[in-house]
């Protein structure tokens, strides 16, 4: 399963359950554990999950970067990687544009600017932690900026490791440029195998080439809708609302458009605005499901997912969540998901 890695379900998961999900991950043989910012804090999630297993990577995926400073994030992500012996993973990304408005007082605008001053201050932050201040340890971009105090009396703190890596969210050319640039990696999400061999993978070979870099250094992965379940009809059920919500908001945009896609998001978009969130189902159809998710019984969602796995180098196996689903059915989900793919 050396390509393969897993989600957990963030939303409505007691906190308690963390761990435990995070050990049925890893004794089932996945290379990667990831969460996502909804409501609750990635990093301490993951702090949990790093205490009840050995070897499975710890992915955020994704942090918000703009809701935080490059400072913090590189505390947390090193914390992360502290407790886990070196398993953190620091996926990042802007952040949905109408979340940020509402709830963090801040915007998405010029993205690609602030996201490449970002990784570079969070670097330079995890040079200065291993190394301490040194000549020339400053940053002063445009948006962030770092100064090293010479006298500081904490003095660095320790790393596990100098550098962690950093997949930096990606969907559009010029971020997923950017990626290739500058990443360790890149994770998106609702990725197609043609959607990967015809936009992700040549942008993400611009950039690399464009910095000099060998583009297989640089990962590439995506949570990938899963939906499996011997009630076959509840498997739809699930991949439907989480496929419908998805395709609804804007960022999924670009992939929408890349498969022509635009009358079916345009009436997911027109249901919810007549009816609410729970008109999604009915308005999501049969061809989003079968374009955007593994969705059936295991031995349907095993074959299926043998697409993704040849064109996709890191799969991220993605449990419905969406809140019409109960806290039971979104853990069923997971527990489904590492049944059916599981060693």
């Amino acid at each position: 399963m050396s390509n393969l890695g897993v989600s957990v379900p963030v939303l409505q998961t007691p906190m308690h359950k963390f761990g435990e999900l995070a050990r049925l991950a890893e004794d089932a043989g996945f290379r990667s554990l990831w969460n996502y910012e909804s409501y609750r804090n990635p990093f301490v999630l993951h702090a949990i999950a790093a205490g009840a297993t050995n070897r499975i990577k710890l992915g955020t995926g994704i942090a918000e970067a703009f809701i935080r400073s490059p400072f913090e994030a590189a505390n947390a992500a090193a914390d992360v990687d502290e407790l886990s012996g070196g398993r953190a993973i620091l996926g990042i990304g802007p952040g949905g544009p109408d979340w940020l408005e509402a709830f963090h007082s801040t915007d998405a605008a010029d993205a690609l600017a602030r996201m490449s001053e970002f990784v570079d201050v969070v670097r330079m932050t995890w040079d200065y932690f291993a190394g301490g201040a040194r000549p020339g340890m400053s940053y002063a971009g445009k948006y962030y900026r770092f100064n090293a105090p010479a006298g500081n009396p904490w003095g660095p703190r320790e790393m596990m490791r100098p550098r962690l890596p950093i997949y930096l969210s990606a969907m559009r050319p010029r971020m997923l440029q950017l990626a290739g640039e500058k990443a360790d990696g890149t994770l998106g999400y609702l990725h197609t195998p043609e959607f990967s061999r015809d936009h992700v993978k040549p942008n993400l070979l611009k950039g690399a080439q464009r910095a000099g870099r060998d583009p297989r250094s640089i990962d590439y992965a995506s949570l990938i809708v899963c939906s499996a379940s011997s009630d076959r009809a509840e498997a739809i059920h699930r991949a439907r609302l989480q496929v419908g919500i998805y395709v609804a908001v804007s960022v999924s945009d670009v992939i929408v458009d890349f498969h022509d896609c635009q009358a079916d998001q345009a009436a997911i978009r027109a249901a919810i605005a007549k009816d609410g969130m729970r008109a999604i189902e009915a308005a999501t159809s049969d061809r989003l499901v079968d374009l955007f998710a593994i969705a059936g019984t295991p031995d349907e969602a095993r074959k299926q997912a043998i697409r993704y796995r040849e064109s996709i180098p890191h799969v991220v196996l993605h449990p419905p969540y969406a809140p019409p689903l109960t806290p039971d059915a979104t853990e069923d989900a997971f527990r489904n998901i590492v049944a059916a793919f599981g060693d």
